[in-house]
This record gives structure tokens, sequence and C-alpha cells, in this order.
């Protein structure tokens, strides 16, 4: 499991200090800087919305990102190390990208306003999202065509194929009246046939049944009708639990088939290989979106709590996992100090607003989860960036 925190402190103007005060409370954890490039900072009522909106955001391209390994975990069925070494930005791992993450200008240039940046941004995490959605549909038509090949080249002789399994010696010459019949007899019923076959309708050779094939569920047998008859005799032996086979000895057709399985089996590797590599190579694009995204939240929250002009250090903390908790609440107390009655009663305001809304859109409010909120709130900026989707193997 990794775990990265990226936070954000006043700098007070000398950001050296301010690393220093947060490597010192961090103990043996490693930090490394978070460059943020310089952003157009806007309104504050447009801060406030910016706020609301790449939380959505950040949720909803964390979500992307785990589908991506996940769809890619289950069509490759690679290890935890085969996916690591799959998984890559700009030629880095992973963990090498979130490290030494720098702002991609020639992708989201920061020169234009927040909002549009963040329209970008989304506009190509719904492009990404809408190509895997057309792919997996695609490969997942082929797939279902090849379950539904084998399941006929692999199933009981109630439903399997019958090529390779009847024989041109199993059916009768070509006539113009006479019809070679293929009948599926659960094997319970073997002797009902039998004893019956016969006289399900008029107009069938009589000792024309001839055992061909069998298996643990169904015998298949062979009978001899007239043309005229053969609906007849089909829906009779259905009444009767007997299977009729819609099958003609056609070699054409046998060789149509055959050639048509294997042109779908190809089908279905090149799509797969071609979605693989696709993933592969999105993959990267989704992370980078998303972290822009982690990027944008730090800057609009650190100018929401920390005012103007912009003066705070973004880092990335990869904590001991054993001592998180213990370093967090040392980060806290450190940083009490910001936490001023002035700021207590503007959480306490922007609390009142979030739960007006939240009881707006609801007509409901869950006192319990708003309480953990609260709980988990601290008096730096403060996020997760839970690289954690390679646990669930």
């Amino acid at each position: 499991m990794t775990l990265y925190w990226l936070l954000s402190v006043p700098a007070h103007g000398d950001g050296h200090v301010a690393w220093r005060d947060v490597k010192s409370r961090v103990g043996d954890s490693e930090v490394y800087d978070f460059m943020l490039p310089t952003l157009k900072i806007g309104t504050l009522d447009t801060l406030v919305q910016l706020s609301d909106e790449l939380a959505k955001h950040d949720t909803a391209y964390e979500s992307t990102v785990g589908k991506f390994i996940d769809t890619l975990r289950t069509l490759t069925q690679a290890s935890t190390n085969e996916l690591q070494s799959m998984l890559t930005v700009d030629e880095k791992s992973v963990d090498q990208y979130i490290r030494t993450f720098a702002w991609n200008n020639a992708k989201y240039r920061s020169d234009r306003a927040l909002p549009e940046i963040i329209s970008q941004i989304g506009e190509s995490m719904h492009a990404i999202d809408a190509q895997l959605k057309t792919k997996m549909t695609q490969y997942n038509a082929i797939k279902n065509s090849l379950a539904t090949i084998r399941r006929k080249q692999t199933g009981n002789l109630s439903v399997r194929s019958l090529n390779g399994i009847v024989k041109r010696s199993d059916c009768i010459p070509d006539s113009e009246f006479l019809q070679t019949v293929f009948v599926a007899v659960p094997q319970t019923l073997t002797r009902d046939w039998i004893n019956s076959y016969e006289r399900l309708t008029d107009k069938v050779v009589p000792r024309s049944s001839a055992k061909i094939a069998s298996d643990s569920e169904y015998t298949l047998y062979s009978v001899v009708v007239f043309k005229r008859v053969l609906d007849e005799f089909a829906n009779k032996a259905r009444d009767m639990r007997f299977v009729v086979r819609d099958f003609v000895y056609d070699e054409a057709a046998m060789e149509h088939d055959r050639v048509q399985a294997l042109e779908i089996v190809e089908q279905e590797e090149e799509v797969l290989d071609n979605i693989c590599e696709w993933l592969k190579g999105s993959f990267g694009d989704a992370l980078t979106a998303w972290m822009h995204v982690k990027a944008l939240r730090v800057f609009v929250e650190s100018v929401l709590r920390y005012g103007i002009p912009p003066d705070f250090l973004p880092v990335i903390v990869k904590p001991n996992p054993k001592q998180a908790s213990k370093i967090k609440l040392q980060l806290a107390e450190f940083y009490a100090y910001l936490e001023t009655s002035s700021r207590a009663s503007q959480r306490a305001e922007m609390a009142g607003k979030s739960r007006a809304r939240k009881h707006t859109e609801d007509s409901a409010f869950d006192m319990h989860e708003f309480s953990n909120i609260l709980s988990e709130y601290t008096p730096f900026v403060f996020f997760e960036i839970p690289w954690t989707f390679l646990d669930s193997e």
C-alpha cells in the first residue's frame, strides 16, 4: 500500500523555514516538493464555487484511474509487479511521477483562468472515459460471439454444434421427399424415444432411428421423416422433451462456420491487444488529469484558507504507514495557531452553508456524516493521494 499526502502550509515569506517545519514533524517520512505555477486567482466567489466543483472532479477522476487499472488487470491477468511496469506516466512509474510532479504547461496552460483549465481537464477526461466505454463495448461484443462459438463446441448434445459429430454417412442421400432429422434425447428418456419415435406423427420411416453420439446428458439419434411432416414431428418431439436439432449436413456451411470461428478468435486477440495498448498509453493522461485537479484543489483551498497574495508551501509527504495517524496529529498540533477564533467562526459559517445546501438538495441532513467531516478537518490544507489501487489483488 502506498499512500501520499498533499498538504499546504503557510510560508510566511520563507519557504525554506516552512519546509523545515514540516520535515521536522513528519519524522522519517519522505517529503517532496510539489511544484505549482503562478495561477490566476479570480474572485472569492469563483474560488468558493471551484472548491466544490474540484472536489467532485477529484472523486470522479480517481474512479476513472481505478477503472483503468481494474480493466487492465482483468484483461491481462497480470501480477502486481507486471501491472506496475505497465502503468507509467511520461516514462516514469506512478510513484516517481507523484514525487516529482510538475505542472504540465504544454497541456494545461497556467495563464488561463481557473475555470477554463478545469473545463479543459474535464473535456480530456470525458473523452478518455468515452473511448474506454466504446472500446470495451466493442471487445465485449466480440467476446460474446466467441463465447457463443465455444459454447457450441463444448456444450452438451442439445446445444453444441454437430459439425464433426454427424458424418455424411449418417444422412440419407439428397431426396425430394425425405430428410434425416437429428434429435437429442435426455439420457433418462432414451427408452421412451425408441418406443415412440415411429408414432410421433405419420410419415416417419420405420426403424430408421440410429444412435449417432452420446454424452453424460443426452444421446443423439437420427431419424428419417417425410419433409412435409417435419414441423409436426418437431412439435410432437418437443412435447416429449426431445430436442430436435436445427441441422442439415452441408459441407460448405460447415467450412464457413469453421473459418468464421477462426476469424472471431483472431479478432478477439487483435482487439484485446489494441485495448491493452490503449489502456497503457492513456493511463498516463488519466493520472495526469487527476493530479492536476489535485494541484488546483491545493491552490484554491490554500488561497481560501491563507488569503492573498498566495504565500504557502505545497508538499508531497509519503508518511510512514505505522505512524501516519501520529504524524498527522503532530502537524495539526503545530499548526493549531492557524485555527484562530475568527477562522473557527468562518469554518462554522461555511459548515452552516454546507448544511443548508445539503438540506435543500436532499431534504434531509446526515448529522453523523457531518460530524465525520468536521473530525477530519485540519488547520492546514490536506488531501490524500491514495495510490492503493494495486492492493486489491
